[in-house]
Protein backbone atom coordinates (compact mmCIF):
# COMPACT_ATOMS: atom_id res chain seq x y z
CA UNK A 1 0.00 0.00 0.00
CA UNK A 2 1.00 3.29 -0.83
CA UNK A 3 3.07 5.25 2.64
CA UNK A 4 3.18 8.58 3.16
CA UNK A 5 5.90 9.92 5.67
CA UNK A 6 5.11 13.00 7.80
CA UNK A 7 7.33 14.37 10.60
CA UNK A 8 6.80 12.54 13.63
CA UNK A 9 8.57 10.90 16.82
CA UNK A 10 9.36 7.22 16.77
CA UNK A 11 5.98 5.28 16.02
CA UNK A 12 4.53 4.25 19.79
CA UNK A 13 0.84 4.50 21.22
CA UNK A 14 2.41 5.10 24.64
CA UNK A 15 2.93 8.34 26.18
CA UNK A 16 6.54 9.53 25.22
CA UNK A 17 9.49 9.52 27.55
CA UNK A 18 9.94 13.20 27.87
CA UNK A 19 8.41 14.51 31.28
CA UNK A 20 8.63 17.57 32.86
CA UNK A 21 7.56 17.58 37.18
CA UNK A 22 4.68 19.99 37.02
CA UNK A 23 5.31 22.21 39.80
CA UNK A 24 1.97 22.83 42.63
CA UNK A 25 0.46 25.74 40.19
CA UNK A 26 0.41 23.47 37.36
CA UNK A 27 -0.62 20.36 38.96
CA UNK A 28 -3.98 22.45 40.46
CA UNK A 29 -4.73 23.63 37.18
CA UNK A 30 -5.13 19.95 36.11
CA UNK A 31 -6.91 18.68 38.75
CA UNK A 32 -9.26 21.54 38.20
CA UNK A 33 -9.70 21.64 34.02
CA UNK A 34 -9.99 17.80 35.02
CA UNK A 35 -12.64 17.84 37.51
CA UNK A 36 -14.49 20.28 35.64
CA UNK A 37 -14.15 18.42 32.13
CA UNK A 38 -15.19 14.80 33.63
CA UNK A 39 -17.87 16.22 35.98
CA UNK A 40 -20.84 16.17 32.90
CA UNK A 41 -19.74 12.76 31.62
CA UNK A 42 -19.54 11.55 35.07
CA UNK A 43 -22.91 12.77 35.69
CA UNK A 44 -24.33 11.22 32.57
CA UNK A 45 -23.08 8.05 33.15
CA UNK A 46 -24.42 7.43 37.17
CA UNK A 47 -27.67 8.84 35.98
CA UNK A 48 -27.80 6.73 33.45
CA UNK A 49 -26.93 3.72 35.21
CA UNK A 50 -29.63 4.33 38.04
CA UNK A 51 -32.46 4.19 34.98
CA UNK A 52 -31.10 1.52 33.32
CA UNK A 53 -30.91 -0.40 37.02
CA UNK A 54 -34.57 1.11 37.86
CA UNK A 55 -36.41 0.56 34.46
CA UNK A 56 -36.63 4.33 33.87
CA UNK A 57 -38.14 5.53 30.48
CA UNK A 58 -37.27 1.07 29.71
CA UNK A 59 -38.49 2.10 26.24
CA UNK A 60 -35.04 4.33 25.94
CA UNK A 61 -32.88 1.63 27.17
CA UNK A 62 -31.21 1.03 23.77
CA UNK A 63 -30.05 4.52 23.50
CA UNK A 64 -29.47 4.92 27.75
CA UNK A 65 -26.85 1.87 27.03
CA UNK A 66 -25.33 3.88 23.42
CA UNK A 67 -25.77 7.14 22.54
CA UNK A 68 -27.84 9.01 24.87
CA UNK A 69 -25.48 7.37 28.41
CA UNK A 70 -23.08 4.72 28.76
CA UNK A 71 -21.10 4.23 25.92
CA UNK A 72 -21.36 8.11 24.99
CA UNK A 73 -20.00 8.60 28.69
CA UNK A 74 -17.37 6.09 28.53
CA UNK A 75 -16.13 7.56 24.61
CA UNK A 76 -15.85 10.97 26.78
CA UNK A 77 -13.96 10.04 30.24
CA UNK A 78 -11.78 7.62 28.18
CA UNK A 79 -10.41 11.11 25.82
CA UNK A 80 -10.11 12.88 28.69
CA UNK A 81 -8.86 10.89 31.94
CA UNK A 82 -5.63 9.49 30.48
CA UNK A 83 -4.65 13.16 29.48
CA UNK A 84 -5.38 14.49 32.68
CA UNK A 85 -3.62 11.69 34.02
CA UNK A 86 -1.10 12.19 32.49
CA UNK A 87 -0.71 15.81 32.73
CA UNK A 88 -1.00 14.98 36.40
CA UNK A 89 2.46 13.31 36.35
CA UNK A 90 4.15 15.56 33.41
CA UNK A 91 4.08 13.08 30.90
CA UNK A 92 3.01 13.63 27.66
CA UNK A 93 -0.60 11.75 26.90
CA UNK A 94 0.13 9.54 23.74
CA UNK A 95 -1.38 10.44 20.57
CA UNK A 96 -4.25 7.75 20.99
CA UNK A 97 -5.52 10.31 23.63
CA UNK A 98 -5.29 13.31 21.43
CA UNK A 99 -6.76 11.54 18.43
CA UNK A 100 -9.99 10.43 20.70
CA UNK A 101 -10.32 13.55 22.10
CA UNK A 102 -10.21 15.73 19.01
CA UNK A 103 -12.45 13.42 16.78
CA UNK A 104 -14.86 13.19 20.25
CA UNK A 105 -15.53 17.32 20.28
CA UNK A 106 -14.81 17.58 16.43
CA UNK A 107 -17.65 15.23 15.39
CA UNK A 108 -20.01 16.74 18.10
CA UNK A 109 -18.90 20.38 16.70
CA UNK A 110 -20.24 19.17 13.10
CA UNK A 111 -23.08 16.96 14.18
CA UNK A 112 -24.19 20.06 16.15
CA UNK A 113 -23.88 22.22 13.69
CA UNK A 114 -26.12 20.34 11.18
CA UNK A 115 -28.74 19.47 13.55
CA UNK A 116 -29.33 21.60 16.04
CA UNK A 117 -32.21 19.96 17.91
CA UNK A 118 -32.50 19.07 21.32
CA UNK A 119 -30.05 21.49 22.85
CA UNK A 120 -26.91 19.68 21.22
CA UNK A 121 -25.40 22.70 20.69
CA UNK A 122 -25.87 24.27 24.49
CA UNK A 123 -23.94 20.50 25.07
CA UNK A 124 -21.00 20.91 22.40
CA UNK A 125 -20.22 24.33 24.30
CA UNK A 126 -19.31 22.43 27.28
CA UNK A 127 -17.85 19.98 25.53
CA UNK A 128 -15.55 21.99 24.03
CA UNK A 129 -14.52 24.91 26.16
CA UNK A 130 -13.74 22.59 29.22
CA UNK A 131 -11.91 19.95 27.14
CA UNK A 132 -10.00 23.36 25.65
CA UNK A 133 -8.98 24.20 28.98
CA UNK A 134 -7.65 20.85 29.72
CA UNK A 135 -5.99 21.28 26.99
CA UNK A 136 -3.99 24.63 28.41
CA UNK A 137 -3.68 23.16 31.34
CA UNK A 138 -1.57 20.57 30.28
CA UNK A 139 2.22 20.21 30.80
CA UNK A 140 3.19 18.44 27.78
CA UNK A 141 0.87 17.86 24.67
CA UNK A 142 -0.35 15.26 22.61
CA UNK A 143 2.33 14.76 19.27
CA UNK A 144 -1.02 14.74 16.92
CA UNK A 145 1.94 14.57 13.69
CA UNK A 146 2.42 11.06 12.62
CA UNK A 147 3.72 8.74 10.54
CA UNK A 148 0.54 8.08 7.33
CA UNK A 149 0.21 4.63 6.47
CA UNK A 150 -2.51 2.47 4.91
CA UNK A 151 -2.89 -1.10 6.72
CA UNK A 152 -4.26 -3.22 3.76
CA UNK A 153 -6.65 -5.13 6.03
CA UNK A 154 -7.89 -2.60 8.49
CA UNK A 155 -8.59 0.20 5.83
CA UNK A 156 -11.38 -1.63 3.84
CA UNK A 157 -12.65 -2.39 7.82
CA UNK A 158 -12.58 1.02 8.43
CA UNK A 159 -14.42 1.82 4.97
CA UNK A 160 -17.34 -0.95 5.21
CA UNK A 161 -17.63 0.41 8.52
CA UNK A 162 -18.00 4.00 7.39
CA UNK A 163 -20.23 2.52 4.63
CA UNK A 164 -22.48 1.13 7.70
CA UNK A 165 -22.47 3.58 10.34
CA UNK A 166 -22.32 7.07 8.04
CA UNK A 167 -25.90 6.61 6.78
CA UNK A 168 -27.62 5.47 9.80
CA UNK A 169 -25.86 8.92 11.59
CA UNK A 170 -27.62 11.30 8.49
CA UNK A 171 -30.59 9.18 9.42
CA UNK A 172 -30.33 10.30 13.07
CA UNK A 173 -29.55 13.69 12.27
CA UNK A 174 -32.53 14.16 9.95
CA UNK A 175 -34.75 12.83 12.25
CA UNK A 176 -33.78 15.05 14.92
CA UNK A 177 -33.78 18.02 12.83
CA UNK A 178 -37.23 16.81 11.69
CA UNK A 179 -38.49 16.54 15.67
CA UNK A 180 -40.69 19.57 16.70
CA UNK A 181 -43.15 18.11 19.36
CA UNK A 182 -42.55 14.88 22.01
CA UNK A 183 -39.87 13.65 24.20
CA UNK A 184 -36.86 14.17 21.74
CA UNK A 185 -37.54 17.72 21.41
CA UNK A 186 -35.50 18.65 24.87
CA UNK A 187 -33.43 15.19 24.46
CA UNK A 188 -31.70 15.35 21.80
CA UNK A 189 -30.80 11.33 21.97
CA UNK A 190 -31.06 10.94 17.97
CA UNK A 191 -28.43 13.28 17.44
CA UNK A 192 -26.50 11.45 20.45
CA UNK A 193 -27.09 8.11 17.97
CA UNK A 194 -25.01 10.03 15.33
CA UNK A 195 -22.68 11.21 17.71
CA UNK A 196 -21.44 8.45 18.36
CA UNK A 197 -21.38 6.32 15.42
CA UNK A 198 -19.66 9.17 13.66
CA UNK A 199 -16.99 9.22 16.28
CA UNK A 200 -16.33 5.61 16.23
CA UNK A 201 -16.23 6.12 12.03
CA UNK A 202 -13.45 8.49 12.57
CA UNK A 203 -11.39 6.62 15.05
CA UNK A 204 -11.87 3.21 12.60
CA UNK A 205 -10.24 5.61 9.70
CA UNK A 206 -7.74 7.20 11.90
CA UNK A 207 -6.90 3.29 13.03
CA UNK A 208 -6.30 2.44 9.83
CA UNK A 209 -4.44 5.27 8.27
CA UNK A 210 -1.72 5.93 11.48
CA UNK A 211 0.47 3.05 12.83
CA UNK A 212 0.95 4.94 16.15
CA UNK A 213 -2.67 4.75 16.77
CA UNK A 214 -4.16 0.97 15.95
CA UNK A 215 -5.02 0.14 19.78
CA UNK A 216 -7.83 2.95 18.85
CA UNK A 217 -9.88 -0.39 16.74
CA UNK A 218 -10.10 -1.51 20.82
CA UNK A 219 -12.20 1.34 21.13
CA UNK A 220 -14.17 0.97 18.14
CA UNK A 221 -14.33 -2.86 18.37
CA UNK A 222 -16.15 -2.45 21.75
CA UNK A 223 -18.40 0.22 20.61
CA UNK A 224 -20.01 -1.29 17.74
CA UNK A 225 -20.12 -4.83 19.81
CA UNK A 226 -22.05 -2.79 22.83
CA UNK A 227 -24.33 -1.02 19.75
CA UNK A 228 -24.54 -3.96 18.07
CA UNK A 229 -26.11 -6.43 20.94
CA UNK A 230 -27.70 -3.48 22.64
CA UNK A 231 -29.83 -3.70 19.61
CA UNK A 232 -30.83 -7.20 19.12
CA UNK A 233 -31.78 -7.32 22.60
CA UNK A 234 -33.72 -4.41 22.43
CA UNK A 235 -35.37 -4.96 19.05
CA UNK A 236 -33.59 -2.81 16.73
CA UNK A 237 -33.04 -3.60 13.18
CA UNK A 238 -31.67 -7.51 13.34
CA UNK A 239 -29.72 -7.36 9.89
CA UNK A 240 -28.38 -3.63 10.97
CA UNK A 241 -27.38 -4.86 14.58
CA UNK A 242 -25.67 -7.96 13.15
CA UNK A 243 -24.02 -6.36 10.59
CA UNK A 244 -22.47 -3.67 13.44
CA UNK A 245 -21.50 -6.89 15.81
CA UNK A 246 -19.92 -8.30 13.00
CA UNK A 247 -17.75 -5.40 12.13
CA UNK A 248 -16.84 -4.84 15.98
CA UNK A 249 -16.28 -8.37 16.17
CA UNK A 250 -13.54 -7.71 13.54
CA UNK A 251 -12.23 -4.42 14.72
CA UNK A 252 -11.45 -6.14 17.89
CA UNK A 253 -10.21 -9.66 16.00
CA UNK A 254 -7.68 -8.45 13.33
CA UNK A 255 -5.63 -6.08 14.78
CA UNK A 256 -4.15 -8.70 16.90
CA UNK A 257 -3.63 -11.13 14.26
CA UNK A 258 -0.40 -9.81 13.13
CA UNK A 259 -1.25 -9.20 9.87
CA UNK A 260 -0.70 -5.51 9.36
CA UNK A 261 2.36 -4.96 7.35
CA UNK A 262 2.91 -1.21 9.09
CA UNK A 263 2.40 -2.27 12.40
CA UNK A 264 2.77 0.10 15.45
Amino acid sequence: MTTTQLPSSPSTEVSAPEASRPGRGRRAAVALTGLLACALPTSFAVSITAMLVTGTEADHRFHQLTGQGLLLALLWLGALVPMVRAGWRGERPSTAAGYRHLAFAGVGLVAAAVSAGGGARSLMVIVTLTGALVWAALPLRPRLRARVSLDPFLTPLALVLAAVLVPYAVDQLQQQLATTTGYHVQNPHLFDMAWVTLVLTVLAVLGAIVPRVRGLFAWVGGGCALIGSAGLVLNESVAWSVTVLGLGALALVLPRLGLSRNPA
